[in-house]
């Protein structure tokens, strides 16, 4: 399997509109598969001249054959630049006191009052759209649409009759442009805001509903019939059978009002305060799941990457879509050749980078287990501890790549920390990889410094996932 020469086999599939994904196989590991989806629009057209280029080429060694894959797909290795190309707007829709204002400012990590945010209140706050781009990154951006239409009268602004083609005239244009509507409401379902939903549906846009508020709905059911938190179960079982439901009545409303069937799960019920969007409470990481569902995977590395959530579900789903980007990163370190045993730098850069930004993502940095202890009132000191004690292993790699320690070194340390056998197998001399681009026809197997980078970058990815779930355990246990 540690052969350079290249073998042929049938292809499965042909056609740059095949549905199979364009794969990497591993002769040590199974297979790293490069699906449709993970890859930005650019990059997939590149592929399928990457494909057509060496399509009949034979005499090209597996270094040669991955610089070529590498200078007509990886040359751009550099994810957080990669993303920077990218956009996600979101349409915030709903009517006063529906709660979208607390939520814009949640979403963003700001709170009522603080610079940048949202004016909160129980009267309509918006008579135009408004853009709040996300503090850490601008090209994540909420645009807040009007639940009501506005006319100037006497130097203030006044409500007038709502006219369905009259707001479409007004805000269509802005509509087009966001990549979800998200409709709010509390309590009542208001005509406008299914109206306006209708319109977003017919031009083409995701629609998912939220109900705000749900912990002033608690205490509410709470102080009205204690019964229901009470036995089995208790007090999560109580909010679980409130929280349905309220779904299957939202459900039943828009239905009645006209909207059509909604399925449940675009109904999402959630409390829009920032500690209950960064914990993660009832269903706030559904909609971001939801959310992420409409997205490229430039605009999902790029929502990750940048909206600070703690929540185990959201951690598992950024570990996933990181995963899925770390063929390329290992495309980068594989290009100039292979990584030498004895730790030779060779694009370390490449892979310290990537380590950080995924790092930011985790919501790893000092900064962001500062704001966690700030948020749930516990020690930052203890919160950091776990932070070093968990990233210890990833700090022995990012050495190894930069030349730093010897395999010896990071093999013993890897192992204290329990990690040390799936490194240990990537690094393999002839742990060789085999590259398979379906509509080539062909398999070429290139250097083992492709696996190496693959399948460490793979072990950074599951250990900062594991220290980001200890991390919420510990803050909000």
């Amino acid at each position: 399997m540690g052969s350079n020469q290249s073998r042929s086999r049938e292809p499965q599939e042909d056609g740059p509109n095949s549905a199979r994904a364009e794969v990497l196989t591993t002769s040590a590991d199974g297979r790293v598969e490069i699906k449709k989806d993970d890859l930005g629009p650019n990059e997939q057209e590149v592929f399928r001249k990457f494909a057509d280029k060496v399509k009949n080429v034979t005499d090209q060694s597996s270094a040669e054959m991955i610089q070529t894959l590498h200078a007509e797909v990886g040359q751009h290795v550099d994810e957080d630049a990669w993303m920077g190309q990218a956009y996600v707007r979101i349409g915030i829709v709903g009517v006063s006191d529906a709660g979208k204002s607390t939520f814009i400012n949640s979403f963003r990590g700001l709170r009522a009052r603080e610079p940048g945010a949202a004016a909160v209140g129980t009267t309509e706050t918006t008579t135009d759209t408004a853009e709040y781009p996300h503090p850490e990154n601008d090209h994540v951006i909420l645009v807040d649409f009007p639940g009501a239409l506005f006319k100037l009268k006497g130097g203030s602004w006044q409500s007038v009759t709502f006219n369905m083609k009259e707001y479409t005239r007004k805000f269509e244009r802005k509509m087009r442009e966001c990549n979800v509507f998200l409709v709010f409401t509390s309590g009542r379902v208001h005509d406008n805001a299914v109206w306006i939903a209708a319109k977003a549906k017919e031009i083409g846009k995701k629609v998912l509903f939220v109900r705000s508020k749900f912990d002033q709905d608690v205490k509410n059911k709470q102080d009205d019939e204690p019964a229901c938190f009470e036995g089995r179960g208790g007090q999560e079982e109580g909010e679980n059978r409130l929280l349905q439901f309220q779904r299957q009545d939202y459900v039943t409303k828009l239905e009645t009002m006209g909207y059509g069937r909604v399925a449940p799960e675009d109904v999402f019920i959630i409390s829009g305060k920032l500690v209950n969007i960064q914990r993660g409470r009832w269903d706030a990481p559904a909609l971001k799941e939801a959310m992420l569902k409409q997205l490229n995977i430039q605009q999902q590395m790029l929502f990750i990457s940048t909206c600070q959530d703690f929540s185990p579900t959201m951690a598992r789903a950024k570990a996933k879509i990181y995963k899925s980007r770390a063929w390329k990163v290992a495309l980068g370190v594989a290009a100039v050749g292979a990584i030498p045993l004895g730790g030779t730098p060779i694009n370390a850069g490449v892979m310290a980078t990537t380590v950080m930004l995924f790092k930011g993502g985790f919501g790893l940095f000092e900064t962001s287990v500062q704001e966690l202890a700030t948020l749930t009132g516990k020690d930052a000191a203890e919160l950091q501890r776990l932070v070093d004690e968990k990233m210890s292993p990833i700090n022995k790699i990012t050495q190894f790549f930069r030349g730093n320690t010897d395999w010896q070194s990071i093999k013993q340390a890897l192992v204290a920390a329990g990690a040390g056998g799936i490194f240990a197998a990537s690094i393999a001399v002839d742990a060789a990889i085999d590259t398979s681009v379906p509509f080539v026809g062909g398999l070429v197997t290139a250097p083992a410094s492709f696996g190496l980078a693959w399948k460490a970058l793979n072990l950074v990815i599951e250990q900062q996932e594991a220290c980001a779930l200890a991390l919420y355990e510990l803050a909000f246990r």
